[in-house]
């Protein structure tokens, strides 16, 4: 249904009168993804002469990789959800950050465009519990992969620096008989979640220094601090959100659910939301992203967490990944193009 909307005249809704009907079936349409600060459209002419229809290619891009995965998780009998798992999670992401983003303007909305502004904000609402829902059964599906523990092999590796931590710790660590995710995955899990925290956030972040309220006030900020410092922050402000949404909700992210690996806690009681909101700020000390290069990151030890990997399903992590770089590349370059950047 995505699909055919996507095409739909707006046109002639509009000269009929038939504006209700159009808004009716863009409920059914909740995709919208502008990439970086660009929108990658498709001009299309319709029946009537000097009319057009612009298309979301990165819309349709995202419609179909869900598609895609819907159909390889149905012909699998609900094992390969690797794909449709990683879909899911970034639509349950961009649409909860576009709805944050939303309150900024929110009494500018309501104001000059109140039933539109009411319909927008229940539709996003809707379509995001609908993928809330949807993860957690995906979730549900998960297995983590155990191991073997050797009980006099933990007495002998126990280091000071863990004696250490527990000590200060309310709750004493304890060995967890599951697979840690690798370097490698853990790696790969970082270079994806920056870069989908750039195409969640650009959109948002740009729409919010063109508008009226808050232009001036971002621009004296680059004035004081200088404009790549306001792009820092708005870089780690957005991977602060983007991390306590994912992890905080469903213990992983969209690059975690293609790698298929979660976090967990490294303590008898369960993973907390607090826990996660720890996790996410110790992700801001300055150097921490090569700490995962030694056994632990600084954002495990101080949060009491660690990265454990599911059970694999389906194909390779390397084609579903490689199947979404192909389509952000075709839309990067078709939006370089048509600019001419």
């Amino acid at each position: 249904m995505s699909f055919i909307i996507s095409f739909i005249d707006y046109d002639f809704f509009s000269k009929n009168n038939y504006e209700y009907i159009f808004y009716i079936l863009k409920f059914f349409n909740p995709i919208h993804f502008d990439l970086l600060h660009f929108k990658n459209e498709l001009v299309l002419p319709n029946n009537n002469e000097g009319t057009y229809t612009s298309i979301s290619l990165n819309g349709i891009i995202f419609l179909l990789t869900l598609l895609i995965g819907t159909i390889i998780y149905h012909l699998s009998n609900q094992k390969k959800s690797r794909l449709l798992h990683f879909t899911l999670l970034f639509f349950f992401v961009s649409k909860s950050v576009s709805l944050i983003f939303s309150l900024f303007n929110i009494t500018h909305f309501i104001k000059n465009q109140p039933g539109l502004t009411f319909y927008y904000t229940t539709t996003n609402i809707f379509w995001i519990f609908f993928a809330y829902k949807a993860i957690n059964h995906l979730n549900s599906l998960k297995t983590l992969i155990t191991v073997s523990i050797n009980k006099n092999e933990i007495k002998e590796r126990v280091s000071a620096r863990e004696i250490i931590n527990q000590s200060l710790s309310k709750e004493n660590t304890r060995q967890i008989p599951y697979e840690k995710a690798t370097i490698g995955d853990r790696f790969l899990n970082y270079i994806l979640d920056t870069f989908f925290v750039i195409l969640i956030f650009s959109p948002n972040i740009f729409g919010l220094a063109r508008s009226t309220e808050y232009r001036e006030s971002i621009y004296n900020l680059g004035n004081e601090i200088g404009e790549s410092t306001v792009l820092i922050l708005f870089l780690a402000i957005s991977r602060l959100i983007y991390y306590i949404i994912s992890e905080g909700i469903f213990h992983l992210s969209p690059a975690k659910a293609l790698t298929e690996t979660q976090i967990h806690s490294t303590t008898e009681s369960k993973l907390s939301f607090a826990t996660v909101i720890g996790r996410s700020f110790s992700r801001l000390i300055p150097f921490e992203p090569f700490s995962f290069f030694s056994k632990t990151g600084w954002h495990d030890d101080l949060s009491n967490t660690t990265v454990l990997k599911n059970k694999k399903t389906g194909n390779s992590q390397i084609y579903s990944i490689l199947f979404i770089l192909l389509f952000v590349l075709i839309s990067v370059i078709y939006g370089l193009n048509k600019y001419k950047f």
